[in-house]
């Protein structure tokens, strides 16, 4: 896999490869279309909101494409994987996420709980299937979250979603390996994006722990779009594959931010 080697200055062959960013349109897929931009690679952002995706677009257009379709629908999979026909990816990121219905468990609505569901598990799963050829030799990255290990109250739809998507990275790890396929999870961190702002605006009975979103903005604690995506380019172009796939990955984490070196 072509990799920037930011010692020697070089860059090997980015121009032809690819990678996919779901929930390309705003927030940190927008931070990470621009930085696989700016190294040099072909980036395809993907999510539903035609106007954003063009706001993203517009910001190398020489590099970056784009495709508008619900990931939630076998449909919206399909055309997807129709637009980038039959070329090689290097790397496709889920980053795509629905943190709604926020709210108890004991009064979360069937529909809304299938609709996040399909967000957060079924979209990632099967656009991962559907692009398994174009994969060869590439990589899956999965936005993670702390959720995923913990349960929150008024956050049991994100957290079943993102545990379950941790699962799926940890037995796609398995069998996609002797595929050439790398499949790696990462913990972004409190990141500065619309989802924040959306978890500020909840009240305390539907989202006890607001209070502490509300004190992390105000104290400038969230993290920077920008710094993440360098983080995350650095995941995909960088580090060899088998370290890739070993462990979730965490920006926050003293010991990964040190292997970074960013």
């Amino acid at each position: 896999m072509p990799v920037w080697d930011r010692r020697r200055g070089q860059q090997e062959e980015l121009v032809s490869q690819r990678m996919v960013v779901t929930g390309g349109g705003s927030g940190l897929g927008r931070a990470i279309c621009r930085e696989l931009a700016e190294r040099g690679l072909q980036v395809v952002a993907v999510g539903r909101r035609r106007d954003a995706l063009e706001g993203t677009r517009s910001l190398d257009p020489e590099r970056i494409t784009t495709v508008a379709a619900d990931l939630a629908t076998a449909e919206g999979r399909a055309e997807v994987v129709e637009a980038l026909g039959d070329g090689s990816l290097a790397g496709l990121v889920h980053n795509a996420g629905a943190l709604e219905p926020i709210g108890p468990l004991a009064g979360v609505r069937l529909e809304d709980w299938r609709q996040a569901q399909a967000v957060n598990v079924e979209a990632p799963l099967f656009l991962t299937q559907g692009l398994l050829d174009n994969l060869q030799g590439g990589r899956v990255l999965h936005m993670s979250s702390g959720a995923a290990h913990h349960g929150y109250a008024g956050w049991g739809s994100y957290c079943t979603g993102k545990a379950a998507l941790h699962m799926i990275y940890q037995v796609l790890r398995e069998e996609l390996r002797d595929r050439g396929i790398a499949v790696g999870s990462l913990r972004p961190g409190v990141v500065d994006t619309p989802m924040q702002a959306l978890i500020r605006e909840q009240p305390p009975e539907r989202f006890p722990m607001v209070q502490r979103f509300l004190d992390l903005h105000a104290t400038g604690q969230l993290e920077d779009p920008a710094e993440v995506a360098r983080f995350t380019a650095w995941l995909l172009l960088e580090v060899e594959a088998d370290a890739f796939s070993a462990e979730e990955w965490s920006f926050t984490e003293p010991a990964h931010r040190e292997r970074w070196g960013g």
